[in-house]
């Protein structure tokens, strides 16, 4: 079954999104595309993750990565690189929920 997540910068302390929340920049778009670049480096063609960086119409510097697919331990593995690099949490958006991955 495929699900939808997010990636964004936040305070670990924060388990709930409010209706008018805003999530904060992640850092420069280069910075984040490079991030995304890197993670996914070497994947085969079959990996079961389409990551779309926020565009550049909505926010000059994104603040937010969508991710659709599988969780699985190689998905979740590009996930937790982008995390790690960029200093952000991951949202899976169906459960409603940060996942530590």
């Amino acid at each position: 079954m495929s699900s939808i997540g997010i990636i964004f910068r936040e305070d670990k302390e924060l388990t709930t999104l409010s209706p008018d929340w805003t999530p904060v920049p992640l850092g420069p778009r280069h910075l984040v595309d490079a991030a995304v670049e890197r993670a996914l480096a070497g994947e085969p063609s079959e990996l079961s993750l389409r990551l779309t960086i926020e565009s550049q119409d909505e926010s000059p510097d994104p603040r937010t990565i969508s991710a659709a697919g599988i969780w699985g331990p190689r998905e979740s593995a590009v996930i937790r690189v982008i995390c790690r690099e960029l200093s952000a949490r991951f949202y899976d958006a169906e459960a409603g929920e940060f996942i530590d991955i």
